[in-house]
């Protein structure tokens, strides 16, 4: 049969009710894949890189055949690209602007444990951006990573041939705006019109919440949610302290990292936040304390798999003593299947206090405020 790429797009078709973009790339990409074997294994090393080490599978070696197969039917699903060698397979689910459900995936997962027998399957996602990853797929990775794959590849091609189809297959990503990110992003200008509202739609939500009774050890006065240093939230603080963040938290997302010197953390996602600030007059003596070194020790000990990612400031070159210590988690994932806004601000509700949970530990949090207080309260006497 003629797989060349005309006729390899000539049996495509567009699907009612899907991007027709997303079947067009896939169509694409299947057949670079199949018709160039050292495209193929880099592309299987980059996934399997992205896999965590216990999901990780067996790559095929050179003596055995891979096929790339598209739009394959299963039951109650249709993958968008599967690769399978002996004793391997990976199931693709490819994206571009639609979002990604955790049903889906779960859906995938459960094709790769019942139709693969004599394999080991895993899923795989690649999407235009890291929000619409989904932690149920087994590894994730965006079309520009594709991009950076076939460009270093492109770079060292003597055929004639190859050349043209790579080089045309990256025009049509930087087209799409699916290449390393330009300095307008498409995805940014795609989303604007709906997405400018988004600081008034976010403070709305947390404004009630700044007032509630948040399951602290000692009491907090909420400070409503204002846009100031790049971040819109409302700040916690100690009630009858000497100084205001001894230390103060702040619940909310960064917009503009500069200040806080995080701009390069975070590019392409609103985190959630939880931050612990120190008043100024505390920058040269907390970080020396026993209860802050034994509270960042707990963190960074318990926070992994419990929906929080933990940040220390101080480890970084220059570090932010005002705002030393970051729990975060993506704010997509916390309001994934909300419709209202009573909804989502449950949802923000329930995911900050978890991290409240993990900041109060064996007493961490309060133990270090009571530390702090003393130090503070000799301060203000002089």
């Amino acid at each position: 049969m003629d797989d060349s790429l005309l006729v390899s797009l000539r049996r495509y078709r567009p699907r009612e009710g899907r991007d027709s973009l997303e079947d067009y790339l896939t169509e694409i990409f299947a057949w670079l894949l199949r018709n160039s074997r050292e495209v193929a294994d880099a592309f299987l090393d980059t996934v399997m890189a992205r896999v965590p080490e216990a999901d990780r599978i067996d790559l095929p070696n050179a003596d055995q055949d891979i096929t790339w197969d598209t739009q394959t039917p299963y039951p109650g699903a249709r993958l968008d690209m599967l690769a399978q060698w002996p004793g391997g397979a990976l199931l693709f689910e490819h994206k571009v602007h639609a979002p990604l459900s955790a049903e889906q995936v779960n859906k995938y997962r459960e094709l790769a444990a019942s139709e693969f027998p004599g394999k080991s399957a895993r899923v795989i996602v690649v999407s235009a951006n890291t929000g619409q990853h989904r932690p149920e797929a087994h590894g994730c990775l965006c079309w520009e990573d594709v991009y950076k794959l076939l460009e270093a590849r492109h770079e060292t091609l003597s055929d004639p041939a190859e050349h043209f189809h790579i080089a045309s297959f990256l025009a049509l990503l930087r087209h799409e705006g699916l290449h390393p990110a330009a300095p307008i992003s498409h995805q940014a200008v795609a989303f604007y019109p709906v997405a400018w509202r988004f600081p008034e739609q976010l403070a709305d939500a947390l404004t009630p919440l700044a007032y509630e009774e948040w399951p602290l050890a000692e009491r907090y006065e909420g400070r409503s949610p204002k846009t100031r240093w790049g971040r819109l939230g409302f700040e916690l603080i100690p009630a009858g302290g000497p100084l205001h963040w001894m230390p103060g938290l702040f619940v909310g997302v960064i917009l503009d990292g500069r200040d806080h010197l995080v701009q390069n953390r975070y590019t392409d996602r609103v985190m959630l936040n939880v931050i612990l600030d120190f008043s100024v007059k505390l920058h040269d003596i907390y970080p020396q304390l026993p209860s802050y070194r034994r509270l960042v020790q707990q963190l960074r000990e318990r926070t992994p798999h419990r929906g929080w990612h933990f940040y220390d400031h101080l480890e970084e070159r220059p570090a932010n003593r005002h705002h030393p210590l970051y729990l975060e988690t993506p704010l997509l994932d916390v309001l994934r299947g909300t419709t209202t806004m009573e909804e989502q601000r449950d949802a923000i509700r329930g995911a900050v206090c978890d991290a409240i949970e993990l900041l109060q530990h064996d007493d961490a949090l309060k133990t270090l405020t009571d530390e702090v207080r003393q130090k503070a309260a000799l301060l203000t006497e002089v």
